[in-house]
């Protein structure tokens, strides 16, 4: 038999956690209005949550099933066990490998992404989970809208239907727009110069306020003219502290600091959050 003193302690901890559920779902819902978008730290690869009340995108998933777990455990209350959309920009492990662990743990609605293959064990993973779990797959090119509450995205690349024997998928990589009241967003995945001459010369509006540096500063990337069309205010480069690729590269970094552009790395400053209101232009904090 419980004694009396036990009883309380035990309806205190019960009240306790009533409280804790009651207080951390009203604040969900009072941010229903507003919208995050978070860069998370999840070392040498790609992860971007974008949040909007109790809905979801999340574009590409790091290279550790551990890692995004424990990343999206952190944004994610414990009772939004859902992800709306998942937009995965090419199959490279450090964009993948934690999609597969999320697709196990997380209800996906469905993923948008291009028909590039490679032939990895990542790989056929996320097909396996993507087949065993029945979740719906759309192939995405230039000109896909993707409805997402209030949000406006927009895919603006591949400007083209992608040939799954493409080989090299950087370069093919799902490149997304993102629109909410006075702030844009651009999420580049991997592209290098080639797809952002293309980019350029398609027509899209691709000036923004907030620019996702592509593949992690490679010197391949962010091209001059492609900054320029650009012309961010503020660029996020997601890399790996001490990674083996050099990466971000010293000419990438010049260039965007003579342009004036606020740039800040997830190896220096770990997550990046961007909270935004519908008629106010988006506050950024990151955890260091």
């Amino acid at each position: 038999m419980f004694s009396k003193v036990s009883k309380i302690y035990y309806i205190f901890l019960a009240v306790l956690l009533l409280l804790s559920l009651y207080f951390s779902y009203q604040l969900y819902i009072e941010r229903e209005n507003d919208l995050q978008v978070i860069f998370l730290n999840v070392g040498q690869g790609d992860s971007i949550l974008i949040q909007k009340g109790t809905k979801q995108i999340l574009i590409d998933g790091g290279p550790s099933g551990k890692t995004e777990l424990a990343k999206l455990g952190e944004y994610l209350p414990y009772f939004d066990r859902q992800i709306e959309i998942v937009i995965a920009t090419h199959p490279d492990k450090d964009h993948i490998a934690g999609l597969v662990e999320a697709a196990r743990i997380y209800k996906i609605g469905k993923v948008l992404t291009t028909a590039a293959e490679k032939d990895t064990q990542v790989f056929k993973e996320w097909q396996d989970i993507l087949n065993y779990n029945k979740i719906e797959t759309l192939e995405v090119w230039r000109g896909t809208e993707v409805k997402f509450d209030d949000v406006d995205m927009k895919i603006v690349g591949p400007t083209e239907k992608v040939d799954p024997a493409i080989g090299e998928a950087n370069d093919k990589s799902v490149v997304a727009r993102l629109d909410f009241g006075e702030n844009s967003f651009l999420f580049t995945g991997d592209i290098e110069s080639g797809a952002e001459k293309e980019l350029i010369e398609s027509g899209e509006n691709i000036d923004v306020d907030v620019l996702k540096v592509a593949h992690h500063g490679s010197k391949y990337s962010s091209s001059e003219a492609f900054l320029d069309a650009a012309s961010p205010e503020e660029a996020i480069i997601s890399v790996g502290s001490n990674n083996s690729y050099g990466h971000p590269h010293e000419a990438v970094i010049n260039a965007l600091n003579a342009r004036n552009i606020i740039t800040l790395r997830t190896d220096e400053t770990s997550d990046i959050v961007f909270n935004c209101k519908p008629n106010e232009r988006c506050k950024m904090k990151s955890e260091k």
